[in-house]
């Protein structure tokens, strides 16, 4: 047992220092995110929206954010990326910490969104500058650790948030602020690219060489058949997931009252959490050998089939049930996709092919949010949570035919090498 853990985490070690210090600054930020999970229950509880109207708030902001994430990528490859971050870091925590001087109502909202809007700017920055300091061939293991780091901190700031929620709102809003901008001065100061003279030839990839800067993201975008697919697939994949954060909690509070419903909500973000931390490496080492669009396949099934588990009023213990099946395909998913989108990108368009992998994100997220609060409104939970299990074989049959085609336009990630974690599926 003591080798087996061993070899676990050992596939951790001889990453760049800057790859941990991204580990320790997402643990900080996760472990200060007491807002995010009970932003549902604040428009409902505290604010007293339907779920209607939650829907359409939600949808509305998610519109808004779509150009200026555009905007960001496209900033992310013209100007210096750890500047622009503070600046749009500083810009969005003002406003966060704005919140915890105001009193539940339309001024918190809009603070709130415009906060979100100018971290929605930044995440392109972000996303090129992580892959920058990582090599192709260790992108898994990178990803990994970072997801680890987050869900380490969520563990902790989930429950508390739950707590804070009822009558110390301002406090979660001020801590929230707070390390957000502690994680983000660390990897600006500390995150370091990875040189090319340091990679070693075997340890490159020819896809991830640089365009013409002139040359414009949706042409290479199309120019690569299987990315486009797949950033068709994350779209609908980010509409099936994002019902967690919305769906859930407004069936949770339904069930069990707005007090007790925030605090069981928080509980099981702190479990997801706390699965992530178990099963992230154990996933990451056994899945070693799998391709990253297998990944995906198996991660978008078992999140989407979880959702099954919670039809007809289900007892708690059935919705932690839920959960652990639910992130263990959170977790298969994302050491698939993020790895997947990287390594088939040109370095010079990175920023903004990031901003069209978040688009597809926010575009599922709006339609996710602003159908689930009519769907859950109108036609009941049980018929919402069985179109997002249809959905999601709906997505594992497209990533699956999607598959030959990779291989075609990608063939030497899928050469073995031993040397690379670029090995065949089995």
């Amino acid at each position: 047992m003591f080798n087996g853990l061993k070899l676990i985490f050992s596939q951790y070690r001889g990453l760049s220092r800057s790859i941990y210090v991204i580990f320790f600054a997402r643990m900080v930020t996760s472990m200060g995110a007491f807002i995010w999970p009970m932003l549902m229950m604040i428009m409902s509880g505290k604010l007293g929206y339907s779920n209607s109207v939650i829907g359409l708030v939600s949808a509305g902001s998610a519109a808004l954010f779509l150009p200026f994430n555009i905007l960001g990528g496209k900033l992310a490859d013209k100007f210096n990326k750890k500047k622009l971050i503070i600046i749009l870091d500083l810009l969005s925590v003002s406003f966060f910490i704005g919140c915890a001087f105001v009193e539940p109502g339309i001024e918190m909202m809009v603070m709130f969104i415009l906060a979100g809007l100018f971290a929605t700017m930044e995440w392109p920055a972000f996303d090129a500058l992580f892959i920058e300091a990582s090599k192709p061939n260790e992108r898994e293991q990178v990803y990994s650790l970072s997801y680890l780091g987050m869900n380490l901190g969520l563990a902790f700031g989930a429950t508390i948030g739950g707590f804070l929620y009822q009558d110390h709102l301002s406090l979660a809003f001020l801590l929230d602020g707070l390390t957000t901008l502690t994680s983000t001065i660390l990897i600006v100061l500390l995150v370091k690219g990875v040189k090319v003279a340091d990679i070693e030839e075997h340890e490159k990839n020819e896809y991830e060489d640089d365009e013409e800067d002139h040359i414009p993201t949706m042409a290479i975008v199309m120019d690569r058949k299987p990315v486009l697919i797949m950033l068709l697939v994350f779209t609908l994949a980010s509409f099936i997931y994002q019902q967690w954060s919305f769906s859930l909690p407004l069936y949770i509070k339904d069930l069990y009252g707005d007090n007790e419903g925030a605090r069981m909500y928080g509980m099981m973000t702190s479990f997801n959490a706390t699965v992530v931390i178990l099963f992230t490496p154990v996933l990451t080492a056994v899945l070693n050998r799998h391709k990253e669009l297998s990944k995906v396949m198996m991660g978008i099934g078992l999140y989407a089939l979880s959702f099954l588990m919670i039809l007809g009023h289900p007892t708690r213990y059935i919705f932690f049930g839920m959960i652990f099946v639910f992130t263990i395909g959170e977790i298969i998913n994302t050491i698939g996709s993020s790895p997947y989108m990287s390594r088939r990108i040109p370095a010079s368009h990175r920023g903004r092919v990031s901003s069209y992998m978040s688009m597809g994100y926010m575009i599922g997220d709006l339609l996710s949010r602003l159908l689930g609060g009519f769907a859950t409104e109108y036609i009941g939970y049980d018929i919402t949570f069985i179109i997002l299990v249809v959905m999601g074989m709906i997505c594992v049959g497209i990533v699956w035919s999607n598959y030959a085609l990779d291989k075609r336009y990608f063939p030497k990630l899928y050469e073995k090498k031993s040397s690379q974690n670029f090995s065949e599926q089995e």
